[in-house]
This record gives structure tokens, sequence and C-alpha cells, in this order.
């Protein structure tokens, strides 16, 4: 995948602040003043009556998926509790607000097609599949499919498919991001591209992010923690560029890429993975070894190897 100057730019632009209306979305039992919808089917409510440009604020409470929205993409079908179809919205959430799939459908939680969406301040949990293996996607967090989205201040966590996922023509733009208990964290296929900066990716069962065929990944002061399948893994013609960032305790490679596959890294911290880099494919570049005696919040405690060196989440606030 080729990015444009075009794309970067457009990439590295702020957000336009939302001139259209604001609509307000309630959990249940919240009072009545002040809310466009209430309940748990809220949210898409709201989206469903939204004009392009409008904004969607989320009140703080529990949203679980008591209904759902298909979304057919080639071979697969998007199965969301929230979606957004061929619009330009902004998703607000106040802090505590929680989109919680353990209970209600198996789904997925937030489906975007051919959309342009500005997401945050959503904690997404607990996102669960009916049947394991089939054309179905349910169990994933945001799931992306030929759209913009830009994401930032979201937690997502339990989930047991994918956390993140980009699909197609889709550029993700995304800060301030915590995936964290689930399966694979990022997955990119197709042509899709994320810029990430800033992020904790913790005990996934499998990568923190797996980019295939043409996708591209630029990722910056993130922190890849525990992941079991590898810690970043690239496919195909995949390319992943890494900086700043912390990779710890993953198996069986923090760093793999594989076929025509690159994985570029600067300014890395690695320490206790079962080993840092395949054989081919990954070249790096300022690595520190040892334990980077980090907090719980991978900020360099005292005497830390990688104190003053910009390196993990904490450096981007």
């Amino acid at each position: 995948m080729k990015i444009t100057l075009a794309v970067i730019g457009l990439l590295a632009g702020a957000a336009c602040p939302a001139l259209g209306a604001t609509l307000v979305a309630c959990p249940a039992g919240a009072p009545a003043k002040g809310c466009t919808f209430k309940g748990d089917g809220a949210i898409q409510a709201a989206i469903d009556k939204a004009a392009d440009g409008d904004t969607i604020l989320v009140r703080a409470g529990v949203y679980a998926p008591r209904a759902y929205r298909d979304l057919p993409y080639k071979e697969i079908i998007v199965r969301a509790f929230v979606a957004v179809d061929g619009k330009r919205l902004t998703i607000q959430g106040e802090k505590g607000a929680v989109l919680d799939g353990s209970e209600g459908l198996p789904s997925t939680a937030i489906g975007l097609r051919n959309a342009d969406v500005t997401i945050s301040g959503l904690d997404i949990t607990g996102f669960r599949f009916d049947i394991e293996e089939d054309d179905i996607y349910e169990g994933h967090g945001i799931f992306a499919v030929d759209s913009r989205a830009r994401i930032s201040g979201v937690t997502i966590s339990r989930y047991q498919k994918m956390g993140l996922t980009g699909r197609g023509n889709t550029i993700l733009d995304a800060r301030d991001l915590r995936v964290l208990d689930g399966h694979v964290a990022t997955w990119l296929y197709e042509g899709a591209y994320l810029r990430l900066d800033g992020a904790v990716f913790r005990n996934n069962d499998s990568s923190a992010v797996a980019a295939y065929n043409n996708s591209v990944a630029h990722l910056t002061r993130i922190a890849v923690d525990r992941s079991t399948d590898d810690g970043l893994y690239a496919e195909d013609d995949a390319a992943i560029y890494v900086s700043d960032s912390l990779i710890v305790g993953s198996k069986p490679i923090a760093l793999n890429a594989t076929g025509k596959s690159r994985i570029v890294g600067r300014n890395l911290a690695l320490h206790g993975n079962a080993g840092d880099t395949s054989e081919t494919g990954v070249a790096l570049e300022g690595v520190i070894a040892g334990d980077p005696r980090v907090d719980a919040d991978y900020r360099p405690l005292a005497g830390s190897p990688i104190e003053g060196k910009g390196i993990g989440p904490a450096a981007s606030h």
C-alpha cells in the first residue's frame, strides 16, 4: 500500500470540530431530561437519526446489545451492536460510558462501513461470539471496513476475537488506546492503514498488532506486555514501523516478519521475550536491552535505562 502525501496530510491534521447537532444517548433509568434517546438501543437510534456532521453524546452508564445491525462485506457479515453505515459522525462518550457485551446478544461492539467517524471516551468490554469459526463476525471491539476512524481515549477489554480491526481501504488514526485481556488486539487486512500514538496492549493471547496483505502500521509510544502469539506480527507484503516503544514478556517472538513483510523499529526496549526478532524481515536501530524498570503505567522508575528517552505510552502525555 502506498501512503500518499495527501493521506499523510489528512492524518496529520486535527479533526475538525463538529458543526452539526448533538443527539444525546442515555442509559435505561436515566432522567428523561436532556436525553434524545434512552436505553440499550439509544446509541443506534441516535446514529440512525443523525445527519452528517452530527455528534452522538453517550452519557455515563452501561449499554448492552439487545439488538444488532448486520454489515455485509465480501464473504463476511459484521454483526454490530452499534453500526455506522455511510455516515460522517462523532461518537463521544462521557467518563463511565460502557458498551458491555457480556450480557445480551453476541455481537461486535462497533461496526463501521463506508463511514467517517470520530470515537472517543468509550469503555468497550466483554464482546463475544456465538460460533467461533463462521462468516458472522461477532466478538470484536471496533471493526472498520472501507472507513476512516479517529479513535482516542478508548479501552477495549475481554473481547473474544479482535480488538481493533481495519479491512479494505480503511484509515485508522488512534491515540491513547488500551486493548487488554483479549485475543488479537489489532488486526489489519487488505489495504488498511493504522497510525497509532500512545497505547497499551496487555495480556492478549495473540499479537498486539497483526498486519496482513498490503496493510501498513505506524506505531509510536506503545507498550506491548505479555502477548502470547508474537508481540508485533507482519505477513505477506505488510509493513510495521514502530518507535519509542516497549515490548516485554511476549512469546514466541516480539517482532516477527514473514514472507515479504517487514518490521522496522527504532528506540525500542525489548525485555523478557521468548525471542526478540525473526531471522529475516526485521531491522532495528537503538535497542535497549535489560529490565526497563517501569511502573504499572509503564513510566520509568528512578535508574531505569529508558529514563529520559521518550519510550512508552506515558511519554505521549
